[in-house]
């Protein structure tokens, strides 16, 4: 629809691509799909034995108000998510859960408490970005750069980070229950008091991390990096997978 309607040029910049093709969303089911695609009225027509008649009404074609609705996002002279979203009338810590923004620049922003459950954040840029205490649950973060960022008690519990880079990164308290962080890089990283329950580690980074009372209950932690990785109190984790972590240059404090 979008190419065949021409609605925006195919060269502005992932933000501006990511909130466009949310409002388009969100105005089709504001103002196309309400009450319902079609509409049936049925008229009585006579005496009982006659057949009722049956009238189709053909659905809202109008796409100026969405044309309108986009223009000052397309006109912007910023790039800065939160401020793009807010000329599109979105509020961004609400506003996008599911949403496809690949290739976002989200670097620095304040997103705590954001409600970004199933978000598809592929290749974005989320350096030093605070998501604290924000639902990302199912997000899709492969090949993001998250180092640095705020993620302290944030649900990522079923998010797929595939080769993320957390480096740096603050996921204190966080859910990453069921997590895919295969090849992830968590060098530096504090997992401190995070769950990690059923999460895939294989082949990911946890140089000099910091894994503090942390859940490791069916954790797959196959061949992760863990050199001077610091482990302390650390619940699911068997005497056999403890003196394995130690031989690959874990360190276990008392």
């Amino acid at each position: 629809m979008v190419e065949s309607e021409a609605l925006w040029p195919h060269d502005i910049n992932p933000n501006q691509h990511g909130i466009l093709e949310r409002l388009l969303t969100r105005s089709l089911v504001e103002r196309q799909f309400q009450p319902h695609l079609t509409r049936t009225e049925l008229h009585y027509a006579g005496p009982p034995s006659a057949p009722m008649a049956v009238e189709e009404v053909p659905p809202y074609r109008d796409l100026s108000p969405i044309a309108e609705a986009i223009a000052p996002v397309l006109n912007a002279t910023t790039d800065n998510f939160i401020e793009l979203a807010k000329l599109a009338g979105m509020d961004p810590n609400r506003d996008f859960a599911g949403a496809k923004l690949w290739g976002c620049n989200l670097r620095g922003l304040d997103l705590s408490g954001a409600e970004l459950p199933g978000v598809k954040l592929r290749g974005a840029d989320l350096s030093d970005v605070d998501l604290s205490e924000a639902n990302l649950t199912g997000a899709k973060l492969a090949g993001a750069d998250a180092s640095g960022a705020l993620l302290s008690d944030a649900n990522l519990s079923g998010a797929d980070l595939h080769r993320c880079s957390l480096a740096l990164a603050s996921l204190s308290g966080a859910s990453l229950k069921n997590a895919n962080l295969q090849e992830a890089n968590l060098s530096n990283a504090n997992l401190s008091d995070a769950d990690l329950s059923g999460a895939n580690l294989a082949g990911a980074d946890l140089h000099q991390a910091g894994l503090v009372m942390t859940n490791l209950t069916n954790t797959n932690l196959t061949g992760a990096n863990v050199e001077q990785a610091r482990f302390k109190l650390d619940s699911g984790l068997s005497a056999e997978m403890e003196q394995d972590l130690k031989a690959r240059g874990a360190i276990f404090e008392p």
